[in-house]
């Protein structure tokens, strides 16, 4: 059995050494430029509809390799994958998956694939929770950063690694470095671990080091920045007017950092994102206007800066091309050719698989890319040397390691081992840690045996009142979640409460991140978020009418507690909101518990200190 795979081991270095031989001393031929063209493209495989339902309607999740998607990797030689939580049930489902692609590659003498995973922690986490532990996020991280230093970054890091790493992921698009100043950025915001650039270059780094160390290839993201916008990539395409100095100290620092480190990044993500003072150059979009190019299509963003000023030698990955800020402005075939010319090593997402049409449509372009290809429209050279990165990668990160070990040995291990105590441990440790007072005016701890409690939904509401009953089975509770308020009715009662909690998720946190314990009508019944955000006022006015002592509690961001200095008499900031929903409703087995709620209660009574710093300013 060792000398067995021993020798697929030796066969599989062998193929990757060839390979290289191959692209150092040039090739030709149409084989070969499919090859380098399958090895520069990572596709996902979300949902797939045999039965010919329109692609933009398919929501058939995939969570085993469906002949359709075997076929094309086989004869696409495809070079990287990314799953999603669609594809993801459990440890064995996860395995099973993931090994199948892999000695598809074997068998198939191609290159192992890099099978990428978005796990940053935080509200950005794919895996189930009863799988792998998902932590608190990156600006909770930055919260522990005056007394911890890097020490939660490392430590969240290295568990995340060891967890996907058992299930067969290589990649780990993460951390974000994004340097979080503005306030009104709806899609980082907690992703990064706050405004100072010197601090999220240094969390950066040492989460990259962590990750890299158990076999992850880290990819940085999202370069040069997305942390001054406040459009969203997956919608439109961000803007961001820094100048050349604000750009080079607070943008590009973090990256720049990361690179100039011993354990540089594997990869570097980049941003559909506009910087007009690092490219001004204009572009006919598909809609006939002329429009800025976007980083992940800018030559000089991409190859005159991060390549040849910055001397990043890694892979540089783009963001997934099937989001709005590149596919509302550049057609499919050139949602790649541009990336490949501008410096892009590897086009994430360029097509989207969901049925039997779309699959012809995907060779359509695969050819068009070949043929691009092979006529120099995209450089050969550079396709050479973008290759040869990968391979070199491929090969130093060991992609060929998770089917050294028999599937039935890799589930086992898993399913004995995940989602790990150590893991949670750790959780628990950064909720705590992370827990900020921002301002108490003499209101905590909390005193008295009634509180009304207000929450963003029901599972925060199980969660919070069961962290509190924990600590003090006497209390008398109430909670209100904020998705079934009715701002017609009269506010509650507030005679007989000793105090009133309410939290808060700003940015609106989705229907998915609702725990299970919300169906869609309810989600699309609730009221919409300025109406909730006046129902509190109004509560909490209530409450100083009647000296009932207000703690305000940011979830998310914690901007929002500049809105409700002047009504609550103090503030709290958690930097994250997860919750794990377990049990059924129909059965009235339902739980909900996280770590965060359980530090929040430890902290609202008193029974353990709120250590944290915020790691972004909240305006006075």
């Amino acid at each position: 059995m060792h000398l067995e795979r021993a020798l697929i081991v030796m066969r599989t270095k062998a193929v990757l050494v060839s390979l290289l031989v191959m692209l150092t001393v040039g090739c030709s031929g149409g084989q070969d430029t499919e090859f380098m063209l399958g090895q520069k493209l990572m596709l996902d495989m979300r949902y797939y509809c045999a039965d010919g339902t329109p692609a933009e309607s398919c929501k058939t999740p995939v969570t085993t390799l469906l002949p359709e998607f075997a076929e094309i990797i086989r004869q696409g030689r495809i070079g990287g994958v990314i799953l999603f939580a669609e594809n993801l049930d459990n440890s064995q489902q996860i395995i099973e998956l993931n090994y199948a692609i892999q000695q598809l590659a074997k068998e198939e003498g191609l290159p192992p694939l890099f099978i990428a995973i978005d796990q940053e922690g935080g509200r950005v986490a794919r895996l189930p929770d009863e799988v792998a532990t998902r932590y608190v996020g990156n600006m909770a991280i930055g919260a522990t950063y005056p007394l911890y230093n890097t020490t939660f970054a490392e430590r969240v890091n290295k568990g995340i690694a060891k967890s996907i790493g058992q299930l067969g992921f290589n990649v780990n698009f993460a951390p974000t470095v994004d340097v979080n100043v503005n306030a009104d950025n709806p899609v980082i915001n907690v992703r990064s671990y706050g405004e100072d650039p010197q601090m999220v270059a240094e969390l950066g780094a040492a989460a990259v080091a962590a990750l890299q160390s158990e076999n992850i290839l880290s990819a940085l993201k999202h370069f040069p920045g997305h942390g001054d916008t406040h459009t969203d990539s997956h919608t439109g395409l961000p803007r961001v007017d820094h100048d050349l100095a604000t750009v080079e100290a607070v943008d590009l620092l973090p990256f720049r950092y990361a690179i100039e480190q011993g354990q540089a990044p594997a990869m570097i993500m980049t941003a559909h994102i506009q910087y007009p003072l690092l490219d001004d150059t204009r572009f006919k979009a598909l809609d006939g206007e002329e429009t800025l190019v976007p980083a992940t299509l800018s030559h000089k963003i991409l190859t005159g800066i991060l390549r040849n000023k910055m001397g990043y030698q890694g892979i540089i990955v783009t963001d997934a091309l099937d989001m709005a800020g590149i596919a509302h402005y550049v057609d499919h075939k050139n949602a790649v050719i541009k990336p490949f010319n501008a410096g892009a090593d590897i086009a994430l997402m360029p097509y989207a698989v969901r049925n039997p049409q779309s699959i012809s449509r995907f060779w359509e372009l695969y050819k068009q890319w070949v043929q691009a290809m092979s006529s120099g429209e995209i450089d050969r050279q550079q396709t050479q040397l973008s290759v040869k990165r990968i391979l070199q990668a491929k090969q130093q990160f060991e992609l060929d390691e998770f089917t050294r070990k028999p599937l039935a040995q890799r589930i086992q291990s898993a399913v004995d081992t995940l989602p790990g105590e150590d893991n949670q441990r750790t959780e628990m440790a950064l909720a705590s840690a992370a827990l900020t007072q921002v301002y108490n005016r003499g209101v905590l701890p909390l005193r008295g045996s009634r509180f009304y409690v207000v929450m963003p939904d029901e599972a925060r509401c199980m969660a919070m009142t069961t962290a509190l009953l924990k600590l003090q089975p006497g209390l008398q509770l109430t909670c209100d979640a904020l998705t079934a308020i009715d701002p017609d009715k009269a506010l509650p009662d507030l005679t007989d409460s000793d105090a009133v909690i309410v939290g808060d998720i700003t940015p609106q946190h989705s229907l998915a991140e609702m725990g299970g314990m919300a169906d869609l009508s309810v989600w699309r019944n609730r009221p919409d978020k300025n109406t909730q955000e006046a129902w509190v006022r109004r509560l909490l006015v209530s409450a100083g009418e009647q000296s009932v002592n207000a703690v305000f509690i940011a979830l998310r961001a914690p901007y929002i507690i500049s809105d409700y200095r002047h009504l609550a008499g103090a503030a709290v900031a958690t930097f994250g909101y997860n919750v794990t929903v377990t049990g059924a409703e129909e059965e009235g087995t339902v739980r909900a518990h996280g770590a965060v709620f359980t530090a929040l209660a430890e902290g609202l009574l008193g029974r353990s200190p709120m250590p944290g710093k915020s790691p972004v300013t909240i305006d006075e």
